[in-house]
């Protein structure tokens, strides 16, 4: 299943490489990337996303579905990267207005893949402060697995920035993956302590190597802000191998994906053979259904305070169902 639709997406993948920027700020960045992402790297992110769309039944847990559906929220998703997220909540929410910003503008979406009318996708350093809106703009922020990629010592800036750009009764959402895989083989095992010393390894500062190892700090970080509120918590648990159905398996192809990406920096650096890896991809195939091996993740939102308008409530009297 899985190797199907890896060839069915392989050529929509390649829209998204050459790219047009479409944006409305002239805000520069001083920092680069180590490198541009590969297809290999955006196609993991569409595996990562599709995977967790189904581990969630949806692709976001807000108490917002009224509010997006009745059309003139705005919407922030933070480090965008080739949208997947953004796209499918602007053709979920036509009448809704939905803004992508990532540093790197080389994965968002052309037209050739036909991006709807409701999307915007700007090129945007979160580490670059203020941010290029107004006060009290969005209805909704998002953000995922974007740990790795933030400083830990930026955070605390960050989260107070977006909180003075949501609307007062706007909702912030962020999930994360914890770092390790659990109940994992000695091959998955070794893969991730490679992958943990690459990150290291491009991290120039003591700052940035910090984050590789940080835990879960999103939650107590936005407890600490009083201009929020309502804060819910959810774990998830997701398999990783065949034994978990299709979540499983595609996040069996995004462990995958991330070895492909990975591969030659690995072997450059001696961290293990080319020999030596092909042979653990084969048995790290077997290893997590034979231990049942999963990931976690965390999800947590909140609420800006200070809202006292009606509330959105819509019922479809035409829905027999109901």
């Amino acid at each position: 299943m899985v190797s199907n639709i890896q060839k069915s997406t392989s050529t929509t993948f390649t829209s998204f490489i050459k790219s047009k920027w479409r944006s409305n700020t002239s805000t520069k960045s001083s920092r680069q990337y180590a490198s541009s992402p590969s297809i290999t790297d955006i196609e993991r992110d569409w595996v990562r996303h599709s995977a967790l769309k189904l581990a969630l039944d949806g692709d976001y847990r807000a108490p917002l579905h009224d509010s997006l559906r009745s059309g003139g929220s705005e919407v922030l998703d933070i480090g965008c990267g080739a949208g997947f997220w953004t796209t499918d909540m602007a053709n979920n929410y036509p009448i809704s207005h939905f803004t992508g910003i990532d540093i790197d503008k080389s994965v968002f979406p052309t037209t050739l893949y036909r991006v709807a009318r409701n999307i915007v996708f700007q090129r945007v350093d979160l580490l670059e402060l203020p941010l290029p809106y107004e006060d009290d703009t969005f209805d909704f922020i998002f953000i995922r697995c974007m740990m790795d990629v933030v400083p830990d010592e930026a955070w605390d800036d960050i989260l107070r920035e977006l909180v003075r750009i949501m609307k007062k009764g706007a909702y912030i959402e962020c999930m994360e993956t914890y770092p390790d895989l659990f109940d994992a083989g000695p091959n998955m095992s070794t893969i991730m302590q490679r992958n943990l010393l690459i990150s290291l390894s491009i991290c120039k500062t003591p700052e940035m190597q910090s984050v590789a190892s940080a835990q879960n700090p999103l939650p107590n970080r936005m407890a600490a802000i009083d201009q929020l509120m309502s804060m819910q918590i959810k774990h998830i648990h997701t398999p990783v191998g065949r034994h978990g159905g299709p979540v499983g398996s595609l996040l069996l192809e995004h462990w995958n994906r991330i070895i492909q990406s990975s591969k030659e920096k690995w072997i450059q650096q001696k961290l293990i053979t080319e020999k030596q890896l092909a042979a653990a991809v084969q048995e790290i195939a077997k290893e997590v259904d034979e231990n049942q091996t999963y990931m976690s993740w965390y999800s947590v939102v909140a609420q800006k305070k200070g809202y006292k308008g009606p509330i959105i409530r819509i019922e479809d009297f035409d829905n027999p169902e109901r």
